[in-house]
Order: C-alpha cells, then structure tokens, then sequence
C-alpha cells in the first residue's frame, strides 16, 4: 500500500495522473480482495471504461445511440454540470422549506453549515447545523454515487459501491473539520480558510506514517471531479456587473488581465515553465487564489500536484501580502479609496481582502470589496475565454508551427460542461434575484449557493491533499519556479493594481 501511495504521487508529477493511478489503485485493490484475481475496480476510469460502461471493449455490445447523446450520461465532463445543476436547485428547495426572517441568522446560514466562533469551537454549531450538514452529505453521496454507477466505476459488486461510499464520507468528515476551523475568528482573520485548511489537512494525511487504504485514495483521486462540480456554483447575476462605478470596472478588469498575460509569457518564455503550470500560477496570483486555479485547473487538466503547489503558494504568499499591503498604505498615507481599490484588486482571496482593508479603514473595506466582487464576477468569463483559447492554441507537438486544426465539434466535445452549468445558472438568477430581492428569501438565496460551492470545494481541497507529497511538492515548488514566477507576477499585479488606483479613485 506505501509503494501504492507513493505511485500515485510520483504519477502525478510526471503529468499522467490517470493511468499510473489507475494501475496502482487496481493492483492495490487486487492485492486486499479475498477473490485473489478478481479486484474490485476502483480509480478513475479510462475512456475505454466510459464509454463501455466499465466492460471490456469485446463484450460491449455496438451502442444504438449517438455517441454524443451516449456522452451525456456517462463521461466526467458532463456529470460535473448535472451535479452542479442539482446542487443548484437544492439550494433552492433548501431557501424555499426552511422557514427564518429576513436578516436572521438562520438566513445567513440557511444551507447547514458550522458558523463562525470565537472562544468555544461548540459555538460553531447549533442543533440545525448538526443535523442537517450530515444530511446533506446523504445528498452529495447520492450524486456521486450516480455518477459512479453511470460512468461504469461502480459494478454489480456491493463491496466496490460501499469503499466509495465509505471514502467519501471520510472526505467528508475531513472538509466538516477544515470548514469548522476554518471559521475560527482568528484563522479567518488571518488567512486560514477552509480552502487551505482542507489541502493542509489532506495533506497531514497523506504524509503520516504507514499507508492509506485504496478505497479512500479512489475517491481522493475525484478531487478535480469535485472541483468542476463547484464551479457551476459560481454563478453570479450579471446585473451586479453593471450596478458598480466605472472606476471599480478598470481597476478590475484592466490591471488584472493584463498581468495575468504578462506572467504567463514570463512562466513559458523566460522560466521555461509548462503552459498549463504557467497559466495556474499567473492566474491565482493575479486573479482570485484557489477559486481561478481550480476554475483554469478544470479547463486544462494538469497533474493534481500542480494545482495543489499552485494553491499552497499563492495561500502562504497572501497571508504576508495581507498585512504588508495595508501598512504600506498607512506608512505612505494613501487615500483610504485608494488603498481600498489597491488592495482589492491585488490581495487574493476575498476573506484575505477584507481583512486587509480593514486594517486601514471601513471606507477601505466599502471599496476593496466592490472591487473584488467584480473581479470574482468575472471568474466566468475568465474560465470561457480560457476554454476556448486553450483549444485553438498552438499545438505543442509542432513547436507552434501550425495551429491545430479548428472544428466546431471538437471544440465543443472538449469545451467544459460546467461553463454551460454557470452561465445557465446565471442566467437565472439575473431573471430571478430581482423579482425575490426584497423577501426573505432573496437575500438568502445567493448566500446558500455559496455555501454549497464552499462544501463542494472543501471536499475537492481535501482530495487534492491527499494525493499530494510534502516533500515533493516543496522540491517541486522550488525547482519548478512556482515560487519565482508568483512572486514576479504577483509584483506586476500590484504594481499595476496601484497606477489604476491612483489613476481613478
């Protein structure tokens, strides 16, 4: 089981999770079955395992429907936009049943979930979110286990569906901590979210001594799945883009896409970085942290190891920046609307934001979170552009001599469902919020959308860290310039973010 965990690992790095995984996670599994040479099959599947339902190719019988429609029921892609659609409406139906007054506290944590607490960690919990956080774990356990059944991971073989089952709960269990820690008012205010908390505490896992059963790195190795399933959650209404100054809209959405550019090409032109590895680091350093690198993360399928070198950095460097940032701006006597807009527009992370701000003043806080409410709003457009982009770009198997060939299929058999998935979701909530913005329920709606975001993307952190090696991942942040190229563009974004501000506010 050691040599299994440390395969997987290893696997990851050199950028072919899937297969080295799959093998080990199958070698594991036959090692621990009673039946000798029948393993239970366990892992991601292949695209032979999809599109034959779990079967040998021999043994499928010839489909009788497109294989387009075939695809909608059965691949990753498009499960991650009918469990994010279903989530979606669970919200909903979660808003609608649960009966709170406008501005209560039931309404801010409608969708159960640990609240926020100081002194005594039991404060975080009352009876309603106690019960109700496991039974929507049932709900969340109900779809993936759809989707393992549909996509041909679980077979007839009851043990097989209970080792998922059994290690999604544990994953579970895992997120409920971080989540709860997480909402310490002390770890809040300092950084130490449940993003991070869940990779670190994935990774405490991971890197304890001994070795891990396969049935909870199975599920582990699903942790990018979950991560696509978030994102349609990202939903925002798209009135909200146009309700802010045109001052908050440059500072936004000129500084930062243009470091973003200017980092990627420094990662692959001058550090000789990967493309995927570049387009990470630049994004979440000048974008919104863990949130656009799990977002680009989807889009261009990178070895799990780099997207949790990307968060971990990006999350050790904006606790520094948090504070550095704001006491520059006091030092030097910036403009409290321009320290606001400087510091939303360059701290990543919206908690991180806030806290940052704050230190300076509440006119701060007022403006670095119009700011980067509208730099988050675009996550959407960032992750369409980058989609499409991603596919027409020059192919590396010719050095960017020609360009790969452009078909409107493939562009679409390859475009991320879960993009579909956010701009419908999008879509009604700019047709819904503002006809239910004056009742209880629109002012919670929005909020319990984010909460099921959060969970899912707590769950995913929790995968990510436990496939992923303390060691290696530090060597690899090193040797790989992770580090060197946050900083330099992370740099850039500030700088930027700065001249804006002082242009505009």
């Amino acid at each position: 089981m050691a040599q299994f965990a440390g395969s997987y690992t290893n696997s990851g790095a050199s950028g072919s999770p899937d297969v080295g995984y799959g093998d080990n996670i199958r070698s594991a599994a036959r090692n621990d079955s009673p039946h000798g040479n029948e393993p239970e099959k366990l892992g991601p599947p292949s695209d032979e395992d999809a599109e034959t339902g779990g079967e040998t190719k021999m043994d499928a019988p010839p489909p009788r429907h497109p294989k387009w429609l075939l695809d909608m029921g059965r691949t990753t892609d498009w499960w991650s936009l009918w469990i994010g659609l279903t989530s979606f409406c669970l919200a909903f139906a979660i808003v609608y049943a649960v009966p709170y007054a406008a501005h209560s506290e039931r309404a801010r944590y409608v969708v159960p979930q640990p609240m926020g607490w100081d002194g005594n960690p039991l404060d975080a919990w009352d009876a309603y979110g106690a019960v109700g956080t496991p039974l929507l774990f049932v709900a969340f356990g109900l779809q993936y286990a759809a989707f393992l059944r549909a996509s041909g991971r679980i077979t007839k073989q009851k043990t097989t569906a209970m080792a998922y089952m059994k290690g999604f709960c544990c994953l579970c269990a895992v997120a409920t901590s971080a989540f709860w820690v997480g909402r310490n008012a002390w770890c809040s205010n300092n950084g130490l979210g449940y993003a991070v908390l869940s990779i670190l505490f994935g990774m405490m896992i991971s890197n304890a001594p001994g070795s891990r059963p396969a049935w909870l790195l199975a599920v582990a190795a699903d942790g990018e799945f979950f991560i696509k399933c978030s994102l349609v959650l990202l939903a925002v209404e798209f009135g909200v883009i146009g309700r802010f100054g045109w001052q908050s809209f440059i500072v936004s959405w000129i500084g930062s896409p243009v470091a973003l550019v200017a980092g990627y090409l420094i990662g692959t032109r001058i550090f000789g970085m990967n493309a995927a590895l570049s387009l990470l680091v630049s994004v979440g350093a000048t974008w919104c942290g863990a949130s656009a690198i799990s977002a680009v993360g989807a889009i261009v399928n990178p070895p799990a190891s780099d997207i949790s070198v990307s968060i971990s950095v990006v999350a050790a460097f904006t606790v520094i920046f948090t504070f550095a940032q704001a006491y520059l701006a006091i030092g030097v006597g910036m403009d409290d609307s321009v320290a606001g807009a400087w510091i939303g527009a360059s701290v990543d992370q919206t908690g991180n934001v806030v806290a940052s701000a704050a230190i300076v003043s509440e006119e701060a806080v007022e403006v670095a979170g119009i700011v980067k409410m509208i730099l988050n709003s675009g996550l959407g457009i960032l992750a369409t552009v980058v989609a499409f982009w991603w596919q027409m770009r020059p192919s590396s198997t010719t050095n960017g001599a020609e360009k790969k060939p452009i078909s409107l299929y493939l562009m679409w058999d390859k475009f991320p469902k879960f993009v579909v998935g956010y701009l419908l979701c999008s879509g009604v909530l700019t047709a819904v919020i503002p006809r239910i913005e004056m009742t209880a329920e629109g002012g919670a709606i929005l909020r319990g959308i984010g909460t099921l975001n959060k969970w899912w993307f707590a769950i995913a952190f929790v995968g990510i860290g436990l496939g992923t090696n303390v060691k290696e991942l530090w060597e690899g942040a090193v040797k790989s310039g992770v580090v060197k190229l946050y900083l330099v563009t992370n740099a850039i974004d500030i700088g930027l973010a700065l001249v804006l501000a002082y242009a505009v506010f």
